[in-house]
């Protein structure tokens, strides 16, 4: 099988969609049946999918796509330009790491998407006003003329069928995201501001349903009360978006220059060390397609403290402290807090049910189902019992 996983997204440096992508491709490599991955990424993704994410595997292609990194030149690419390669490169399976727009009768061969949330619905102001009906287009035109619909979760995939009840007939399945980060733990990765301190861990971009602000009043607060030490600083890990002048306003505001430390575009063995070395995480959204920080801090051992809503209950554990994100006070998180550090940190712990290889099976399932309707490319996997995933 030949497998072509189109991750062009505008994001130059990681992020959950990119690492999603290589998650994906890292999975189906370890399957004899596919004879090669063929990754295509913007040229101003080329470095961290070379270095952040480890991808070495001689069936691994990646091509660089030379377009301007703004939404028109993406949205055209996809339309114009994908299905030529599609067909050019002789692709199996079509895989789309997230939802844009697509002429279903350019591609000879099944075309599948990622759904990692209904964002443009939920949470408009990650958009921008003006931006997110358009977000709402690109998405309904995705859904509609795809093959196949891989939710990541279980809540993704409910509230898909409560916006389009038409989408229940057997398009959708879940596909739960996986923990694909090295478990390298050296302390000397950490920058010099946290090495060798008590920090706390927050991995969000800076979107409004990330509640990034709550977060930072609230470790505010913990300090004051010395529920924190004094010392004690928080790190957020994510790519800048529409809530960072107001995030910045609010640690400036809060006289907590010195306390929260920002970083983005980091590698796999960097988060790896933040997960190991950081006092807990706390994961303070609003709204998630999927838990993967939470499902991440488990993997690695930390104690957690996250906002009770469906994606992180689906994966918590008895080491989560759940709290409502709805209290602006800030008084539920720093509760959430103090119960978190009561907790011990937790023995790292192996799900099957997040591994790429166990993803990458029920893609494999997926992939082999469309392809059997598909009389122009046909193949089989190497586990002929594989379970279909889903309801498809």
């Amino acid at each position: 099988m030949h497998l072509m996983l189109a991750s062009v997204s505008s994001a130059t440096s990681p992020s959950g969609v990119c690492r999603h992508a290589a998650n994906i491709a890292r999975g189906v490599l370890a399957f004899s049946s596919v004879q090669k991955v063929t990754l295509l990424v913007g040229e101003w993704q080329a470095a961290y999918f070379r270095d952040a994410f480890h991808l070495n595997d001689a069936r691994l292609e990646i091509l660089l796509v030379a377009i301007a990194n703004h939404s028109v030149s993406r949205n055209l690419w996809y339309v114009r330009t994908l299905p030529s390669l599609a067909r050019a490169h002789d692709a199996d399976i079509v895989h789309l790491a997230y939802p844009m727009p697509l002429i279903r009768s350019a591609y000879t061969a099944p075309v599948v998407v990622s759904l990692h949330d209904l964002y443009p619905y939920d949470i408009p102001q990650n958009f921008g006003a003006h931006k997110a009906w358009l977000n709402r287009a690109v998405l309904r035109d995705c859904l509609k003329n795809v093959d196949a619909i891989a939710c990541v979760s279980e809540p993704t995939r409910d509230r898909l069928h409560e916006l389009f009840p038409a989408l229940r007939s057997g398009k959708t399945s879940v596909v739960p995201n996986s923990i694909g980060i090295s478990r390298q733990q050296e302390e000397s990765a950490l920058p010099e501001a946290i090495r060798g301190k008590v920090f706390l861990l927050c991995v969000a971009q800076h979107r409004a349903n990330k509640n990034l602000a709550l977060l930072v009043r609230s470790f505010r607060t913990a300090l004051d009360r010395n529920v924190l030490q004094s010392a004690a600083k928080l790190v957020i890990v994510g790519n800048e978006g529409p809530e960072t002048p107001r995030l910045h306003k609010t640690v400036a505001e809060l006289d907590l220059q010195d306390r929260v430390v920002f970083l983005r575009g980091i590698s796999d063995t960097l988060l790896s060390a933040l997960y190991a070395q950081c006092e807990l995480v706390i994961a303070p959204s609003l709204l998630e397609g999927f838990g993967l920080p939470v499902a991440e801090a488990l993997a690695a051992g930390c104690r957690v403290a996250c906002s009770d809503i469906p994606a992180f209950r689906a994966v918590a554990t008895t080491h989560c402290s759940l709290f409502h994100p709805a209290d602006t006070t800030g008084e539920l998180v720093v509760t959430a807090l103090q119960n978190a550090l009561r907790l011990p940190r937790c023995a790292e712990y192996s799900s099957t049910v997040f591994h790429p290889q166990q993803a990458a099976a029920m893609y494999l399932a997926l992939y082999s189902k469309l392809a059997l309707r598909n009389p122009i490319h046909m193949f089989q996997t190497a586990h002929a019992d594989l379970s279909a995933p889903g309801d498809l």
